[in-house]
């Protein structure tokens, strides 16, 4: 080399080894050995090549948020609350090693992908630590005293956020900063106002089934410390003058509200509804029938303010200010009027933003349009896979919570999709060009191709945000819209050329009393897009839904969707193989045989048609819902047959294993006595007698105390006959005078024998129980007391084994529900 080659200065680039340069020319006698080390010296070197060409291209930036976003999830993932300094520390310190490290091309970028890591785990810490939401420890009536923070219409009533000055309660130790309360009635005290309600109050629930959704969490990171229900109207409270940031609030309400009452003036039925969804971001009141339709036929989203309405009205307000100015010969050719109607653009959108409530999914929706704007007034591509980036980084940087959120995963892998979608059609396309085949048609003749154009790119759009929505829509709501491409071409046109423009036409009108003519416009394309969703939903049915895919499942399709979408070369090409692996999982998802909810009143069980029998004295819809949908099961919770019929008393429930074992649901003390003989698993929202579990395997409240919601999956195998072992719930504490010890861990997916005691007994609720002409349970005669007691003959029993998942840890973390656990016996 001379003495100017630039490799030998500064570490850019070493010598070529010898040694390598040897092997890269392989002789044709040479051992197997040396063609392997060859071979590999030729996939390294081109791997190497491969990467420098990314990285040269800007493809490297796009991974900064996806390695943010994966620390954010390692936050999620420890088993206990970390250390904010040790995180804080560690971040630190790699990012200081890849600044000494600089001149190491390998070095850097590896150490730029852990400080990217470790900076989303201690941004997650920090973030929770700073909002640290006090939680309301357990069920309470009181009164409470606070100031209207926001109000939301519902059916039939709003529900309101209380910022809560005082909470009137027995034994409360705990005052939530926030609480949110649904109250009856056509009128609701406006935001400000201070109040006092009766309510009664709960903490937000946990996961319904392990793996599932957890509202608790969700609460915590909205600041919500309790939820329920109002007795009564909410009464006037002179309470002093609500805190700044509600007062900043209320002139912006009372413009949302005033939009509201034009709004709902102007238009009945459903449209109104929409109208307002569109515009002010609240849906309350609609239908429940129509919110389904919009569901199953994919165009849900139009009910929520996102990136799609933000696009839609900022791009009516910069097409129509650039081509105004554009008439102005002599502003068109002096000034820079693109970046004048991306200004106008940006202020439409921010202003947008206030009268949609300010919406986490708005802010996002704006934060990802600013970006684009910005990038017009500094003359840079305005849609690239950089500014989604760019815009998904900053989201997270602000509330990294919300990688956990299904809004913000289906709307940046929409976005996601579709940049990347488009960049390989606009590739191929320029590829394929050739010179004076564009523009040869003109007038009448280019009509029908480009309204193919038009008509195959609603479809495109389609596919590529369906594809990237598809895997997170049947992870959090076990459901896909199977014809929502067709929905889409067909109710897009009038959402994008008629809804979204006369929306913001009737908003600007509102002042000068003109929203009338802008209003039946819109409404003439509600309907029209309502009339496609009804349609399409009858044509689909109850097709889209599946079991809930497991978490593994969506973590390789959505690995191999990310590298498939960031990459530019060949090699992107590999990230079908985690997405086929993903899919292939998915359609393997786990079925438990038990599942018991969180405050133990309640159990499905799996019988022999493989679908889940509801075991309750008084069913809970909400739970029973999201256990059949979790299933795929499209039965209603109040269909027949999906609650068993019979096999309940006042004390409690009974169901049976497909295998005849028995499964006792207690409800009442007078219950244990029966059930731990008989049954092979005793639940209960009880504490469970000590000699209980000696004969069945217990799940009571202090069990469920502990892990919350359980899943169960069970098998069966030969056990040889005798007297049946002690039964206990795998790693959990076993009753002792009506107290549970703490045992070692919970350790969820371990396997343990459920085994009760199968002895013949009398008559009583565990025999069969018909339903009479009336709907009503007739239960057969109790025995009499001195009737003999009879024992089966001992034979060879099915053994149940379960293997145990829990909702919650041991260890709890600040959005779970408080648990200490009892010391030992020693």
């Amino acid at each position: 080399m001379t003495e100017l080659d630039p490799r030998e200065k500064e570490g850019v680039r070493d010598p070529p080894d010898a040694l390598r340069a040897r092997r890269l020319l392989v002789p044709g006698g040479a051992s197997p050995a040396t063609r392997a080390a060859a071979a590999l010296d030729r996939l390294q070197l081109g791997a190497g090549a491969w990467l420098e060409r990314e990285i040269e291209a800007g493809r490297g930036f796009p991974w900064l948020p996806v390695l943010f976003g994966i620390g954010a999830l390692i936050y999620f993932a420890l088993p206990s609350e970390p250390s904010f300094a040790a995180l804080a520390g560690l971040a630190v310190l790699l990012w200081a090693l890849a600044v000494w490290r600089r001149q190491s091309a390998g070095a850097v970028r590896l150490l730029i992908v852990l400080a990217m890591a470790a900076s989303g785990t201690a941004a997650m810490k920090l973030r929770t630590d700073n909002l640290a939401t006090r939680v309301l420890e357990r069920q309470v009536t009181g009164t409470v005293t606070g100031w209207v923070e926001d109000r939301k219409a519902r059916r039939g009533g709003y529900r309101l956020t209380l910022r809560v000055a005082s909470l009137d309660a027995r034994r409360v130790t705990t005052v939530p900063q926030r609480v949110t309360v649904t109250v009856r009635g056509k009128t609701a005290p406006n935001v400000g106002d201070g109040v006092s309600v009766l309510a009664r109050l709960r903490p937000a629930s946990g996961p319904v089934l392990p793996g599932g959704y957890d509202f608790a969490r969700d609460s915590y990171f909205r600041g919500i410390g309790a939820t329920g229900f109002a007795y009564g109207a909410a009464r006037p409270a002179d309470i002093g003058p609500a805190p700044l940031s509600i007062r900043l609030r209320q002139p912006l309400e009372a413009v949302r509200e005033a939009i509201r009452a034009r709004i709902v003036a102007g238009l009945d039925g459903e449209s109104r509804y929409i109208a307002s969804a569109l515009i002010i971001g609240d849906a309350g009141g609609l239908a429940e029938k129509t919110e389904d339709d919009l569901r199953l036929s994919g165009l849900a989203h139009v009910l929520s303010v996102s990136g799609l309405h933000m696009v839609l009205v900022t791009g009516v307000v910069f097409w129509s200010v650039r081509a105004g100015l554009a008439l102005i010969p002599s502003l068109a050719l002096r000034r820079p009027i693109k970046k004048w109607a991306a200004i106008a653009a940006l202020l439409v959108s921010g202003f947008y933003l206030l009268i949609s409530g300010l919406d986490v999914a708005a802010q996002r929706s704006f934060i990802m349009t600013s970006i684009v704007f910005l990038a017009v007034l500094l003359d840079r591509r305005a849609i690239s896979m950089r500014n989604v980036a760019l815009a998904g980084l900053l989201v997270l940087a602000i509330t990294p919570e919300s990688i956990l959120s299904a809004s913000f995963q289906m709307s940046f892998a929409a976005t996601v999709a579709l940049v990347a979608g488009f960049e390989i059609l606009a590739d191929r396309r320029r590829r394929r060009a050739e010179p004076g085949l564009v523009g040869n048609r003109s007038g009448a003749a280019a009509v029908p191709r480009r309204f193919a154009l038009f008509v195959g790119g609603m479809a495109v759009t389609s596919l590529l945000g369906g594809l990237g929505t598809t895997p997170f829509a049947l992870y959090h709501f076990q459901r896909m819209a199977p014809l929502s491409i067709l929905a889409n071409v067909a109710a897009m046109p009038l959402t994008d050329f008629l809804v979204m423009p006369f929306a913001l036409l009737s908003v600007l009108a509102m002042p000068f009393g003109l929203e009338a003519l802008p209003l039946w416009v819109m409404d003439w394309g509600i309907g029209g897009m309502l009339g496609v969703s009804a349609t399409v939903s009858l044509w689909s049915g109850q097709s889209g839904g599946a079991a809930m895919p497991g978490a593994a499942a969506l973590l390789l399709f959505v690995a191999g969707f990310v590298w498939l979408a960031l990459w530019h070369e060949r090699w992107r090409l590999f990230g079908l193989l985690p997405m086929l692996l993903g899919t292939a999982l998915a359609l393997m998802p786990a079925r438990p045989g038990i599942l018991v909810a969180a405050d133990g009143k309640q159990l499905a069980i799996r019988g022999e048609d493989g679908a889940y029998r509801i075991v309750a004295g008084d069913p809970d819809r909400f739970i029973s819902e999201i256990w059949l949908r979790s299933d795929g099961d499209g039965r209603d919770a109040r269909e027949a047959g999906v609650v068993q019929a019979g096999g309940c008393d006042a004390s409690g429930c009974v169901g049976m294993l497909p295998d005849g074992r028995q499964v006792a649901l207690a409800l009442d003390r007078s219950a244990f006595e029966e059930d731990c003989r008989r049954a092979s698993l005793v639940v209960t929202p009880l504490a469970a007698p000590e000699n209980c579990a000696r004969h069945a395997a217990v799940i009571d409240r202090h069990v469920l105390a502990r892990s919350g919601s359980i899943a169960l999956s069970f098998a069966e195998k030969e056990e040889s006959p005798g007297p049946a072992p002690q039964a206990t719930v795998p790693n959990a504490p076993k009753p002792d005078s009506s107290k549970l010890d703490a045992q070692k861990p919970s350790i969820p997916g371990a396997d343990d024998e459920f085994v009760g005691l199968a002895s013949g007994r009398g008559s009583s609720r565990y025999d069969i129980v018909e339903r009479n002409a009336d709907d009503e349970d007739v239960l057969a005669p109790e025995p009499p007391a001195e009737a003999p007691e009879t024992t089966a003959a001992a034979a060879p029993r099915p053994a149940v084994a379960f293997e145990i998942r829990a909702a919650y840890p041991p260890v709890r973390r600040p959005w779970m529900p408080a648990y200490q656990a009892e010391p030992a016996d020693q």
